[in-house]
């Protein structure tokens, strides 16, 4: 009896302790919760990352405009020597967002390589319609640009179906692809997503970073392209994955808001060189909710064979 009586105090206490910890949730906004050792709650947006450009311990940041079809000039920035990698960022986003995880891999000892998609951050649109095929194309241009013969590529969201499809049209290209949140179909981002809070505050940080480093179009024009081409691309099917013959991790969030995690499994399935990986307590927002485990997941896919 008096075992259980213990027991049943000790549960009583840990009701009690909970109930205190999750006061603070209760009355705050979990965008508004500091981060704890660097790490956010999963519900929050952090803020955007500084620009490479304005911090590269210390190291070089080549920066600059490279002409892609249509009359579209695409920004990059390159620092770093050893192994190329190239950071490809989400749609309606720009390369700030990869720029943390831009300087892990500095300290890594590998060259980095961000760039704004075409109609995003600096990049202008030129005169073509947007689809993932002129995406990659702007990827290969730019290597050909740096001299790059091929590079491993990290890309989020729409970055990561870009990356993919740079690596079935230009094999050559990619020596291997990290695909954190990538989807092979329309339907694999969810149609809850846009109700999430996450993504409402992103949609009006996006909109205002995008009055800021763009040098020409308007913000409803780039969300408007960018849902078209969610309602049409990718389509992909499993004779589709196989093109893709370089290693890729093909990576989720446990609580990513945006994408199916069905189609994160279908891709690392159907490609015979591909893992799956799952970040725990983090959204789409995982390389900023906790950039040290994004980071460290990066570095021990680029490390391994």
């Amino acid at each position: 009896m008096a075992a259980g009586a213990g027991a049943v105090g000790m549960l009583a206490g840990q009701r009690a302790f909970a109930q205190q910890m999750s006061l603070p949730l209760a009355s705050s906004s979990p965008d508004r919760l500091p981060p704890i050792n660097g790490v956010y709650d999963w519900h929050a947006l952090p803020p955007t990352p500084t620009p490479l450009e304005s911090e590269a311990g210390g190291q070089q940041v080549d920066t600059g405009f490279v002409p892609g079809q249509g009359r579209a000039q695409i920004y990059f920035a390159s620092a770093g020597q050893g192994v190329p990698v190239i950071l490809l960022h989400d749609g309606l986003a720009n390369s700030d967002y990869m720029s943390d995880l831009a300087r892990a891999l500095l300290r890594a000892r590998c060259r980095v390589v961000v760039m704004d998609a075409r109609g995003h951050g600096r990049s202008t649109m030129g005169t073509l319609p947007l689809s993932y095929d002129l995406l990659a194309d702007d990827v290969v241009t730019l290597m050909a640009y740096l001299r790059l013969r091929n590079a491993a590529f990290v890309g989020w969201g729409d970055g990561a179906v870009q990356a993919m499809n740079v690596a079935m049209r230009h094999p050559g290209t990619v020596s291997r692809v990290f695909a954190f949140a990538p989807r092979t179909t329309p339907d694999g981002l969810l149609a809850s997503g846009e109700n999430a809070p996450t993504i409402k505050s992103f949609m009006t940080r996006a909109k205002t970073e995008y009055k800021r480093l763009s040098r020409s179009g308007s913000f409803s024009d780039l969300r408007d392209d960018m849902r078209n081409l969610h309602r049409q691309a990718p389509e992909w099917s499993n004779a589709d994955l196989v093109r893709v013959t370089a290693p890729l991790w093909a990576v989720a969030a446990d609580h990513d808001e945006l994408v199916a995690r069905m189609q994160v499994e279908q891709i690392a399935s159907a490609i015979e060189n591909a893992g799956l990986a799952i970040l725990p307590a983090t959204s789409h927002f995982a390389l900023l909710q906790n950039p040290l485990l994004f980071s460290l997941s990066v570095e021990s896919f680029l490390g391994g064979r």
